[in-house]
C-alpha cells in the first residue's frame, strides 16, 4: 500500500459565532427589516441605495459601514429617520459614514440624527455629509449642540444656506474640538464677516482641510483668514477659496485682490504644511498673480516642499504658466522607484 499522504492544514481557521457575537448577515437583515418596516409605517419609500447595500450585504455575509441617503424626487419622498429608527431598534453599532445627497433633511430628521451620535453606543461615527439638504435654522443649531461630544472627523455641509449665522454657531460648537479634521461649506452663503470666523475656527480646533468654495468671503474675508495663517502656527493642508469674488469687483474697501495677493505670497514662504490650495474661478488680475507667482518662487528658493496652487488663467499668459509650473505637485516621495538598466554582460 502506498505510504499515507499527510493532509495539508488549512492556512486560516474558521470563525465560530456565537449568541453574544452573531455573523454579519444576521444583524444586517435584522437591520433591513427594521428599515423597511419603518418606512412602511409611515407610507413612504425607502433609499434605493441603502435597501439595496444592506441586501448585498446580507448576501456576503458582511458589516455595512456606509449608508447613503439618495434618490430623493418630489414624487418619491424619502426621510432620514427611517434609517436612524431602524439603527436604534436592533442596535446596530457598524455604522461609521452617514451620507445625504440631494435629500431634504427636515428638523424632526436632525433631531433623531443629533440623539443618535449624542448616544455613547454611536459615538464612532466618523464621517456625516449633508449635501443640499435644505437645513433650516434650527437643525444647523441642533446638529451644531453634538460636534463636541461625537468623533466627526469629516463634516460636510455643502449647498446648504448656514450663511454668517450659522458659522458663528459653528465655531462655538468646534472651538475646542481635536477630532474634526475636514470641514467643507462649499455654496452655503457665507460673506466677508465669515472670513474671521473661519480664522478663528482655524485657531480653535485640529480642521486640516477647509472647503469653502463658491461663496462671497472677497478680498477682506479671504485676507483676514489666510493672514492668520501666516501669523499663527495651523497645519492646514488644503484651502479651497475658488469662486468667492476674490476679484477688482470685490465691494470691500479695506483690501483689493493685489494686498489679498500679498498676504498670499507671505504665507507661502512660510507655510510648511500646505498641500493645495485652489484660488480659480478668482479674476485676481496681473498685479497680484504676479505676487502669487513671487511666492511661489520665493518657496522654491527657500527648499519648502512643493504644493498644488490652482488659479484661473484668466491673466497674463507667461504668469499663468509660470504659476502652473511652480504649483505642481512633485512626484517625489511617491514610492515608486525606476526600474535599474540591467548591465549586459560581456
Amino acid at each position: 500500500m502506498p505510504p499515507a499522504t499527510k493532509k495539508k492544514a488549512k492556512k486560516g481557521k474558521k470563525i465560530k459565532f456565537t449568541a453574544l457575537d452573531p455573523p454579519p448577515c444576521l444583524q444586517v437583515k435584522a437591520l433591513l427589516k427594521a428599515y423597511l418596516a419603518a418606512v412602511q409605517a409611515d407610507n413612504l419609500f425607502t433609499s434605493q441605495t441603502i435597501e439595496d447595500d444592506l441586501k448585498q450585504s446580507v448576501e456576503q455575509n458582511k458589516w455595512i459601514s456606509k449608508f447613503i441617503l439618495n434618490g430623493y424626487t418630489p414624487n418619491r419622498p424619502i426621510s432620514l429617520s427611517h434609517l436612524v429608527m431602524a439603527l436604534r431598534a436592533v442596535c446596530y453599532m457598524k455604522i461609521r459614514e452617514i451620507y445625504s445627497w440631494r435629500t431634504p433633511v427636515s428638523d424632526s430628521d436632525i433631531v433623531e440624527l443629533a440623539l443618535l451620535l449624542e448616544t455613547p453606543c454611536w459615538k464612532n461615527v466618523s464621517v456625516i455629509e449633508l449635501v443640499d439638504a435644505k437645513l433650516s435654522d434650527f437643525a444647523l443649531a441642533r446638529l451644531s449642540r453634538t460636534l463636541p461630544v461625537g468623533r466627526l472627523k469629516k463634516l460636510v455641509l455643502d449647498y446648504n444656506s448656514i450663511k454668517d449665522e450659522g458659522m458663528a454657531n459653528l465655531l462655538v460648537c468646534l472651538s475646542g474640538n481635536t477630532e474634526l479634521q475636514h470641514l467643507s461649506l462649499n455654496y452655503c452663503n457665507l460673506s466677508q464677516e465669515s472670513g474671521e470666523l473661519l480664522a478663528e475656527l482655524l485657531t480653535k480646533s485640529a480642521i486640516l482641510h477647509l472647503e469653502v468654495t463658491g461663496n462671497s468671503l472677497q478680498c477682506d474675508g479671504a485676507a483676514t483668514l489666510i493672514n492668520t495663517l501666516t501669523t499663527q502656527d495651523i497645519a492646514l493642508k488644503t484651502l479651497l477659496l475658488a469662486d468667492n469674488g476674490i476679484d477688482a469687483h470685490d465691494t470691500g474697501k479695506d483690501r483689493g485682490p493685489y494686498l489679498c495677493a500679498k498676504i498670499i505670497r507671505r504665507w507661502l514662504t512660510c507655510t510648511q504644511y500646505l498641500e493645495l490650495c485652489d484660488l480659480r474661478d478668482n479674476e485676481i488680475g496681473d498685479l497680484a498673480a504676479r505676487e502669487i507667482m513671487d511666492g511661489l518662487m520665493d518657496r522654491k528658493t527657500a527648499g519648502l516642499k512643493s504644493l498644488q496652487f490652482l488659479v484661473t488663467c484668466r491673466m497674463d499668459a507667461t504668469i499663468y504658466k509660470t504659476i502652473v509650473s511652480l504649483g505642481k505637485k512633485s512626484g517625489k516621495g511617491s514610492g515608486k522607484k525606476k526600474k535599474k538598466k540591467k548591465k549586459k554582460k560581456k
